[in-house]
């Protein structure tokens, strides 16, 4: 520990540096995002916002879970590589992981016995590698995604699939969140029960017309979910 508190003063400086080139990046990438919306007419300013609702509301569940292991993060590497690193990737579980790996590869125990300056900057190259396909992903998917709207341009047909898309997403995020856990009872009722919340929601909606009212289906599902396993979790216990 002593290793990485001799090392945290030094490496904040290179996280606001790095925090703020993420953050200038977001800007001109949401400045380009809307521009591009623009000049193809792909979805309407109310799909946008009723993107931005969903994905605002369904981030607040996985964000805690994040900022539960962060604190785990801390302990092990520090505030300013937990800062860092999570800044950039936003998924401390990861990070831990890699970093996990550099360690043992190095014969020593995160945190323990035998981590030196060495082994600790070896962890942090782990953990920005570890993320690497992230970066290649980008390089892969964007063009094709240019072509395909490019053809669908050509085809003379508006497609709108971003309340798709964006719903999809979060289903993704959730159901790849609890496969390790699928085999609890107390998660199977949790699924079930966001499950049904949000149908019952999502009908009421469609009923009412009311797109405020469809672009928080999936964090009522998430409250659904969260309240059933927690009683079902006082129950069995």
């Amino acid at each position: 520990m002593d290793v990485i508190q001799s090392m945290n003063g030094t490496l904040w400086g290179f996280a606001a540096v790095l925090i703020s080139l993420v953050l200038v990046q977001s800007f001109l990438f949401l400045r380009l995002a809307l521009s591009f919306n623009r000049k193809h007419d792909l979805i309407s300013k109310d799909e946008i916002n009723g993107a931005v609702r969903t994905g605002a509301v369904a981030a607040v569940g996985p964000s805690i879970n994040t900022i539960v292991v962060a604190l785990s993060l801390i302990a092990m590497v520090g505030s300013a590589t937990t800062f860092m690193r999570c800044g950039v990737i936003g998924a401390p579980m990861w990070e831990l992981y890699m970093a996990n790996i550099a360690a043992s590869a190095a014969g020593v125990t995160l945190g323990g016995e035998g981590f030196t300056h060495a082994v600790f900057t070896f962890a942090i190259f782990c953990m920005v590698l570890g993320s690497a396909p992230y970066f290649i992903n980008t390089f892969i998917m964007l063009k094709p995604l240019d072509n395909m709207v490019e053809k669908s341009k050509s085809s003379n047909r508006k497609i709108s699939f971003m309340p798709y898309l964006s719903k999809s997403a979060m289903f993704g995020l959730l159901t790849y969140s609890i496969m390790d856990y699928i085999s609890k009872p107390t998660s199977v009722i949790a699924i079930i029960a966001a499950g049904l919340g949000y149908f019952i929601w999502e009908s009421a909606s469609t009923k009412a017309k009311s797109p405020m009212m469809s672009s928080l289906s999936i964090g009522i599902a998430m409250i659904f979910g969260m309240v059933a396993g927690q009683v079902a979790s006082m129950i069995m216990a």
